[in-house]
């Protein structure tokens, strides 16, 4: 079944599109029309024609648009139909995350987050190479976050098209195309500080379309009373479950722990974190900023785990999933938006934009911060690149973006050959990829005597681990059994029929296969555990560390009654190399 939309469903989200290019690109034409009238008066710092200024709008951000630019950023499509998917089928469980969320962003605000900001480095991966004296661990770390922000970017883009589906026959290609053109147009013209304020219109339209869907829901079941009664029977509020077994799919213990480690990533050593950060005014905006997304974690969790809850209750005597009225668990809400909100004219039109901003919000910050990377990093290392003028520098850095957009516009038809599980593809490239990063910087900022050759092996083991149990399971696909659902009161035509008594079983895995059934929720930890694990030992092993490491790159010295090697000359080259990043004099006001 597919929902017509309505000619006010395209008035509202063309509207919504139009008015998130005009804010990605005022800012980019405004700026640069300012700085061409404006030549004589504005110093090369203060200028807006600078790649400086592209990447971090010479920090001069407010911090309730950059707190809520986050908060986008990290709450995608996948989040807004995959986290409901998940309530829907195994319980609010998942609500967990909400709490052990919200600790992340006080990480990022007073321990990674000044500590990189006073290095004044544009890329978070640069203290990697300070921390260590080695472009090679730097290397290592671009490499992963590279690979994965263009898988990621190409799942972001391809997300909308699994909830088009449902309203209209438009093929899903052309889903991906607008989102990847957007996307790459607004934030190849408005830079960082269009990214921003467009990532703050976009998570206003996400959160008043959760808000609709949320009162809708409860108003159709009767009242909070049907609601808590319906999800009750349904054993949906199975919250507390202790069991400390790690082949469960997911317990408090797997849950809270995992996403704890996996979101500390994102608000501590990611690129997107650190360019926010240095975009703000002051260190102490700058922390206001990442503490505002510690209510703003919490609320966007649980909003999207109480709407899996709302569209269950609705549902609980039809499964649209057991009845195939859709064929992905994805599709839930939307299917829910097209049956429910269908009398509340624009509704359907409104739900796609607030998709399709799930989407461009993540695919704009992604591509702004694999510019920053690529530009820093790799362009700049080369002698042409560092001596080029400004203007052609930040013409290098726009084209970047472009190309990474084509890129990644390119490889969502190859995820969409995968199928629309996004949830599971997203499991399995952050596994594979989050854990030796944050790895690296765990050695990095815990552990003073660590080496770049411990860095190096642990990355390595980290990364095949991630490779081995990410993409095993998803090979081996091992069975977790789905909360009871019914089609009890559906009304089916002939050809639609399915046994009221029909079950999903699957096969218990045992032996070494049992492995692939831990949850999907320890993979990130136990990567990340596996790179510090071996990176301690091969350090241990290669006989500590081979150069000097200042103490204001350490946030604390575990271990530190380990015995380190004392090479004065190698001291003295980085002491060199750390006055030349300016680490000690580089503060905020």
């Amino acid at each position: 079944m597919k929902y017509k939309l309505q000619v006010l469903d395209y008035i509202v989200l063309i509207l919504i599109f139009l008015v998130t290019i005009l804010i990605g690109s005022y800012h980019g034409l405004k700026e640069k029309i300012t700085n061409y009238f404006s030549k004589s008066k504005i110093s090369k710092k203060e200028s807006t024609n600078s790649v400086s200024h592209y990447l971090t709008a010479n920090s001069s951000m407010n911090p309730i648009p950059v707190a809520f630019s986050l908060l986008a950023t990290f709450f995608s499509t996948t989040a807004l139909l995959g986290i409901p998917a998940e309530v829907y089928q195994y319980g609010l469980e998942y609500w967990i995350t909400a709490f052990s969320g919200m600790l992340t962003p006080i990480i990022g605000a007073y321990a990674t987050g000044p500590l990189f900001a006073r290095l004044h480095i544009l890329t978070i991966f640069q203290y990697l190479q300070i921390r260590f004296g080695s472009p090679s661990v730097k290397y290592v770390g671009t490499l992963c976050y590279i690979v994965k922000n263009f898988i990621s970017t190409a799942i972001f883009i391809f997300g909308p098209a699994v909830s088009l589906n449902i309203f209209s026959d438009i093929s899903e290609k052309y889903s991906i195309i607008i989102v990847g053109s957007i996307a790459t147009f607004y934030t190849t013209i408005g830079g960082i500080k269009g990214v921003i304020w467009t990532d703050f219109f976009q998570i206003v339209i996400m959160i008043i379309s959760l808000l609709m869907i949320l009162i809708k829901g409860i108003y159709d079941l009767g009242g909070f009373g049907n609601f808590f009664e319906i999800n009750s029977n349904g054993g949906r509020f199975n919250v507390l479950d202790f069991d400390p077994n790690p082949f469960e799919r997911q317990t408090f213990w797997s849950i809270f722990f995992g996403f704890l480690v996996y979101f500390s990533y994102s608000f501590s050593t990611d690129q997107q974190t650190l360019q926010r950060f240095q975009a703000t005014k002051t260190k102490k905006l700058a922390q206001k900023a990442l503490l505002l997304n510690v209510p703003g974690v919490f609320l966007m969790l649980s909003l999207c785990c109480f709407v899996g809850l709302v569209v269950y209750a609705n549902f609980a005597t039809c499964d649209p999933l057991t009845s195939k009225q859709i064929t992905n668990p994805n599709q839930l809400v939307g299917f829910f938006v097209a049956n429910n909100l269908k009398s509340i004219p624009g509704s359907a039109g409104f739900f796609l934009a607030a998709v399709f901003c799930g989407s461009l919000s993540s695919v704009s910050s992604s591509l702004n911060s694999l510019s920053s990377i690529i530009w820093e990093d790799y362009f700049k290392s080369f002698k042409y690149f560092q001596n080029l003028e400004e203007a052609k520098s930040l013409t290098t850095t726009k084209m970047i973006v472009v190309i990474c957009g084509i890129l990644s516009t390119l490889f969502s038809f190859i995820i969409a050959a995968f199928g629309t599980n996004l949830q599971q593809i997203s499991t399995s490239l952050n596994g594979a990829m989050i854990s030796p990063i944050l790895g690296l910087f765990v050695l990095g900022c815990l552990f003073k005597n660590t080496n770049s050759w411990g860095a190096l092996f642990g990355s390595f083991f980290g990364f095949s681990f991630g490779i081995w149990i990410s993409f095993g399971a998803f090979i081996v696909k091992p069975y977790y059994p789905k909360l009871n659902t019914t089609i009890e009161f559906c009304s089916l035509s002939n050809d639609s029929f399915i046994s009221l008594n029909q079950t999903v079983s699957g096969e218990t895995l045992t032996g070494f296969a049992k492995i692939y059934s831990v949850s999907y929720m320890l993979y990130t930890p136990l990567g990340t555990f596996i790179t510090v694990f071996i990176g301690l030992i091969v350090s241990l092993i290669t006989g500590g560390p081979n150069h000097h490491v200042d103490d204001s790159l350490i946030l604390l010295n575990l271990f530190g009654f380990w015995k380190k090697r004392k090479i004065e000359s190698v001291r003295n080259t980085e002491m060199s190399n750390l006055e030349q990043h300016n680490v000690k004099t580089v503060t905020f006001d």
